[in-house]
């Protein structure tokens, strides 16, 4: 299956979201409207989006996903979420470092209102490319007669965060330039991580 992420656009609506404006009611005045759009500009240029996605059969139990290589993930969340899945697929996308690497420099020159709107657009991104590579693998298993999860992340519920290295190897995050800090943390710290399960249409 091949996703391409490259093309994905950063969207002012959510960037506004992420800044605190309702979308319905409250927008900036004319002029903030308009920084805010060429910051975004800016943010567009810097991103360069990557994804790898990783994916094999599993069996489930009361608080593990066994997959078929031997990796396991232990979580009764996922486990439940994953209740009837014959498969899983694991996620991880990055905009790269080009964009934290401008906010942070903004940081240090005390240009708080460009690094703040450069940080919102960086999330923005990545969440866009994960929901894209989700969207896709969804179509592709529908196409197939197949239902699929919603995803799920390390750090949420009761699936540690410590699972992320495994978790990051199975799905080879490598190559795509994502890393763990100590704190397994990813690097760039505008990355994602998730996975998802697939159940067949009878087993809904």
């Amino acid at each position: 299956m091949n996703i391409n992420v490259s093309n994905i656009k950063i969207s002012y609506d959510e960037v506004l979201q992420r800044l605190g404006y309702l979308k319905t009611s409250e927008r900036p005045a004319q002029n903030l409207e308009i920084q805010i759009k060429e910051h975004i500009e800016t943010a567009q240029k810097l991103i360069a989006p990557k994804s790898v996605i990783a994916f094999d059969n599993i069996t489930v139990s009361e608080n593990f996903i066994t997959f078929a290589n031997g990796y396991k993930i232990e979580s009764l969340q996922v486990a439940k979420l994953f209740a009837n899945c014959f498969k899983s697929y694991g996620i991880a996308v990055t905009i790269g470092a080009a964009l934290e690497k401008k906010r942070n420099d903004l940081m240090a020159q005390k240009e708080t209102f460009k690094a703040i709107i450069l940080d919102a657009s960086g999330s923005v991104a990545a969440e866009e490319a994960v929901k894209t590579v989700n969207a896709q693998i969804k179509e592709f298993e529908e196409n197939n007669n197949n239902i699929v999860s919603k995803r799920f992340s390390p750090g949420y519920g009761d699936w540690k965060l410590q699972s992320q290295e495994d978790f990051l190897k199975w799905i080879g995050a490598e190559q795509i330039g994502i890393s763990l800090t100590a704190s397994f943390q990813m690097q760039p710290e505008k990355s994602v991580s998730a996975i998802i399960g697939v159940r067949t249409a009878s087993n809904k």
